[in-house]
């Protein structure tokens, strides 16, 4: 009895023992095979990019003694892939850029079909560049000396007094520049509101006193402000409550008169 035990044990342990070994063999040539699959690309949505952005913000406005600070900001941007067959564009063909040679060849200009294929190829010899900081100056010191400076400056000023940049542009850009600021004038009036003015009373101020004509040369702030409320003439508003801007910045009367209860920003 004890023999036929041992036997059946002995025998399901030799089936227990060649299945183990049966199965350890097709994972071994299931692990051998190779897979291969196409290559996948992630695509972003026409226009994205990846942008790193540096902000060192601090900006607020305080009404005692007028006192400003912005914010700085520094950014880089880079477009990212939209289309999978751009990785294909120049799979097959040699690199575009070389190095640098001694000759003055920086690079070699490639000519390509509809399709990508290369058609011909010339070298790109970089043009000499004089940078006028380090080459010697051939003109008389003299001419350029403090007094004379002063003076093409002013000169330089002068002709920008008399110069109006809006009469050289069409239909087209003056209705967008009219657009762009009629917004940008409603949230300006939203903002001295809620900096204790009477925000739409001061905007309108300061389209009648921007509109008086420029008569000297301002500050560094004041040709901002002139220059951002500086509406150019052209078709109406659709409402009157914007065409008032029109009839400030055009308005021949004393600006004080016609908007007492807002005090001079600037």
């Amino acid at each position: 009895m004890n023999d036929v035990i041992k036997f059946i044990f002995l025998f399901l342990l030799g089936v227990i023992s060649a299945t183990i070994y049966e199965n350890k063999e097709v994972d071994v040539e299931d692990s051998s095979k190779i897979l291969s699959r196409r290559k996948r690309f992630i695509v972003f949505p026409d226009g994205s990019s990846f942008q790193l952005v540096f902000c060192a913000q601090n900006q607020g406005y305080l009404k005692v003694g007028d006192v400003v600070w912005f914010g700085n900001t520094a950014a880089l941007a880079w477009q990212l892939p939209s289309d999978p067959q751009s990785f294909y564009l120049f799979k097959d063909h040699n690199k575009f850029h070389e190095a640098q040679r001694r000759n003055g060849i920086t690079k070699t200009i490639y000519f390509l079909d509809e399709h990508g294929k290369v058609l011909t190829k010339m070298p790109y010899r970089k043009k000499p560049i004089i940078n006028p900081a380090f080459a010697k100056r051939s003109i008389d010191d003299s001419i350029y000396s403090k007094r004379n400076m002063t003076q093409i400056i002013n000169q330089l000023h002068d002709a920008q007094l008399k110069n109006d940049f809006m009469e050289s542009l069409d239909k087209d850009s003056v209705t967008f520049h009219r657009e762009g600021r009629k917004s940008l004038y409603a949230k300006l009036e939203k903002f001295l509101h809620g900096m204790g003015w009477r925000g739409r009373e001061c905007l309108l101020r300061m389209l009648c006193e921007t509109g008086r004509g420029k008569t000297e040369q301002g500050t560094f702030l004041q040709e901002i402000m002139r220059a951002t409320l500086t509406l150019p003439q052209g078709k109406k508003f659709d409402t009157e409550y914007y065409n008032e801007y029109d009839k400030a910045h055009f308005s021949d009367s004393d600006c004080e008169t016609l908007y007492p209860q807002c005090e001079k920003l600037y």
